[in-house]
């Protein structure tokens, strides 16, 4: 038996660790040879909890593929389970072009087992002196080692997978070019493997086969890492096959077929990030190949003026308890789980991706549309359904409009400005539709793109890319006002300070924020102009809020969740730990500070120099997702188990309503009357039943 090894390196221990914790190298030697060449400056947290989790998906959930990805230097450890106690283990290079280090290594799963735990155990020791700032991913480490220390290994019976083959013929094109081809070949159940569960997407990909070219050329191996490469050189206009120079558009066209026959294969693998991203590759290669250049003039757009987030109550005294009083419960006809909810002027609309489901102030039911294709509902009750190849508008019950279109699924919001209705096609397009004839006006597709955030200031929309790039369109004909790159991409959507927006990028644990001109003409400032920049050690941070010229952001760093507060010109005035979860911290201005909150229910309320006035404690179980918190006559509106309305300036909880973990979201109206959704498609609407205040 191969004597199996995973080696970290030792230079770290005499360093101080920086932010996330140490880095070092790490090998897996196998009889003294490093498998992992050039991984020397690895994250080793991350790495070892990594591969932890890899080796215990293997042993403890009985999955047959796992993956140990290796960011820095493109690598990523590709482990397959076959019959018995034998794991292949595979290193794969995704840089350019993707290709397999080395041949599939046969190894035992009791030592792969031993040497993960024992490299693990090893790292433990040795990072006790760092203990403090590292103590969350420690212990979640710890309690994961020993799971895996004491599972006892059985035989699992491989279920019997029936072959599977697919080829594409490299026959001419209809107007006589040359085509790419591919023959797919799976004998040991790889593409079956994978599931909306499974973690490693790489491996189920692996299986053998070729690409053929119309002059007869053949590259056999991996063909799914082969078309990766060629989409990529594609992009750049530099596919070249064994020697012969490809027509973009062929690859393009090429790898759309290739993800349709592994999504014919198995459904699943649609939502395999692999699949995903060579399928958005394609379809956008296509798209920038018919894309035209826009123009860049610039336009005068006026700001409209900001308005509060609540009608201020003048009280009698100070509030002490509210009690609220359910109204009415519908159930809410999605067709799906999921949804949220949007207020319109008499009544309410519950809306999913797929589904409209529209009521009354009363309860009743105003109309419901549903379309497999894609459904988006604007703020004025205005909703859009689409069919492969019909786009129809409805104003209520009744048809407004409809048109042709090219099957593209519409965003669930939408958005009216000056007869323009704006809306998203999948992840990567914005287009402005005419309100009442439905004509689409412009259509935007940012090259390169993957997944991009939408946000609107004024009469200009602002697109971001996970490229870097920051789009201003005009909404009236969609022409690029301005352009702004940067070295990171853009994580969330640009939010209006006044005429300028404030804009989030973040990769790992570095984050950057600037603020730049959105609505500036042009004549004194350029459009698009930086005012200022800052950068963060923060990871995942969230959408910034801005009031009064300060600026904040959450995120997290050294396992511990921050607010960062910013002046006028992005400098830090301040840096502040609250006890939220940095995943689902949601931020929401007040009186010159900042409450925070999260999905737990648990808020922090930071005064403007920094201080806490008050903490609140979680409610229960954490939500499915965060929601955001709400000001409504000068009360806070907490989301979550157990929803609490609490003073904003004494941090006392007045009312309390039982939502559950299972709430998809919750809103009020100026009234402060509480719409909540909850699992599987229930809506219910409370009141204010009764209050009781202090009269000075």
């Amino acid at each position: 038996m191969s004597q199996i090894r995973f080696r970290i390196g030792h230079n770290w221990k005499r360093e101080e660790p920086g932010p996330g914790g140490p880095r070092d190298e790490f090998a897996l030697e196998l009889e003294g040879i490093n498998l992992l060449p050039g991984a020397n400056d690895e994250p080793l947290v991350r790495i070892i909890t990594g591969l932890i989790d890899t080796v215990s998906a293997l042993v403890i959930d009985g999955e047959r593929a796992g993956q140990l990805s290796l960011e820095d230097v493109h690598l990523e450890l590709c482990l397959w389970r076959t019959h018995g106690h034998d794991v292949q283990a595979s290193v794969i290079d995704l840089s350019a072009p993707p290709r397999q280090v080395r041949a599939p290594i046969t190894i035992d799963l009791g030592a792969l087992v031993e040497a993960a735990t024992k490299c693990a155990r090893n790292f433990l020791r040795d990072v006790s002196q760092h203990r403090e700032a590292l103590e969350t991913e420690l212990v979640a480490l710890e309690r994961k080692v020993k799971r895996l220390g004491e599972v006892v290994l059985e035989e699992r019976s491989v279920r019997d997978v029936s072959a599977w083959s697919a080829v594409r013929s490299a026959g001419s094109g209809a107007s006589g070019e040359s085509c790419i081809g591919f023959s797919l070949r799976d004998d040991d159940g790889r593409t079956q493997a994978w599931s909306r569960k499974t973690r490693a997407g790489l491996p189920p990909l692996l299986f053998d086969g070729e690409l053929t070219h119309t002059i007869g050329a053949i590259k056999s191996g991996h063909p799914f890492l082969q078309m990766m490469g060629l989409a990529r050189a594609a992009t750049e206009g530099q596919a070249i096959f064994e020697g012969q120079k490809i027509a973009p558009e062929v690859v393009f066209v090429a790898g759309l077929e290739l993800c349709l026959a592994l999504r014919t294969r198995n459904p699943s693998l649609a939502a395999n990030p692999y699949v995903e991203a060579l399928q958005v590759r394609c379809t956008d290669g296509l798209t920038a190949l018919r894309q035209p250049i826009p123009d860049t003039s610039v336009a005068t757009v006026n700001v409209p003026r900001a308005t509060a987030p609540g009608i201020p109550l003048a009280p009698v005294g100070e509030l002490r308890r509210v009690g609220l009083q359910a109204r009415w419960s519908r159930p809410a006809a999605l067709g799906e789980d999921g949804g949220q909810i949007l207020l319109l002027k008499k009544g309410l609309v519950v809306h999913s991706p797929h589904a409209a489901h529209a009521f009354t102030a009363r309860g009743e039911t105003a109309f419901r549309h549903l379309s497999p294709r894609g459904v988006g509902v604007s703020p004025s009750g205005l909703v859009l359904c689409s069919t492969p190849d019909r786009l129809t508008c409805f104003q209520g019950k009744e048809p407004l409009w409809f048109r042709d279109h090219d099957g593209g699924r519409p965003g669930a919001r939408l958005d009216e400005v000056d007869g323009v209705l704006l809306t998203l096609y999948g992840r990567r397009t914005a287009a402005g539709l005419s309100v009442l004839t439905g004509r689409e006006i412009w259509r935007f597709e940012p090259p390169r793109t993957q997944t991009m955030t939408f946000s609107r200031i004024g009469g200009r929309a602002l697109i971001g890319t996970d490229g870097g790039t920051l789009y201003g369109l005009d909404i009236s004909d969609g022409q690029v006002r301005f352009r702004v790159k940067a070295g990171l991409p853009v994580v969330r959507p640009a939010v209006a300070a006044g005429k300028r927006a404030i804009i989030t990028l973040n990769r790992g644990e570095h984050s950057a924020i600037y603020l730049c001109d959105a609505l500036a003409p042009g004549t004194t400032t350029p459009a698009g102009a930086i005012v200022w920049t800052r950068e963060l050690i923060l990871s995942t941070p969230g959408t910034p809020v801005t009031a009064r010229g300060k600026s904040w952001v959450s995120g997290a760093r050294d396992g511990r969740t921050f607010v960062v507060c910013l002046g006028p010109k992005g400098q830090v005035l301040w840096e502040k730990t609250v006890a939220c979860d940095a995943r689902s911290t949601r931020l929401i201005a007040f009186e010159g500070g900042v409450i925070a909150c999260d999905a737990r229910g648990a808020a922090v309320r930071l005064l403007p120099d920094g201080s806490t006035e008050w903490v609140l404690g979680s409610s229960g179980d954490e939500l499915n997702h965060a929601i955001e918190p709400l000001l409504r006559r000068r009360t806070l509106i907490v989301p979550g188990p157990v929803t609490r309305l609490v003073q904003p300036r004494g941090g006392r909880v007045v009312g309390e309503l039982s939502t559950g973990a299972r709430m998809l979201d919750l809103t009020a109206d100026s009234k402060m009357t509480i719409t909540v959704l909850r699992e599987p498609g229930s809506i219910e609407t409370f009141v204010p039943s009764r209050a009781l205040a202090v009269v000075p």
